[in-house]
């Protein structure tokens, strides 16, 4: 998750819509350096796809949900998904857990 150019976080996308995500956080939003606060604005950046803004909506638990600044179309929430599953992933690079 990047505020600016900054990261401000990590986290596995757990949970995305057309709207909307959740992710759980790798460092609790609270205990960051760089708080997280309701109301922000964040890049998040999937390792493969591509960043999206968000605005975050809430916290809890280590877990921080969003809404997108800009809903996905239904091709590009398919893409994220796919991308995020490892589907383009080179076929050597998955052998080990298959």
């Amino acid at each position: 998750m990047l505020r600016g150019i900054r990261c401000v976080g990590t986290g596995l996308l757990v949970e995305v819509s057309q709207e909307g995500c959740r992710i759980g956080c790798v460092v609790p939003a609270d205990l960051l350096s760089d708080p997280i606060a309701n109301g922000d604005v964040l890049v998040i950046a999937p390792e493969g796809a591509e960043p999206f803004d968000a605005l975050v909506r809430w916290s809890g638990n280590g877990t921080l949900g969003f809404r997108l600044a800009q809903p996905f179309h239904h091709h590009e929430l398919d893409r994220l998904i796919r991308t995020c599953r490892g589907e383009f992933d080179a076929p050597e690079a998955r052998d080990y857990g298959t």
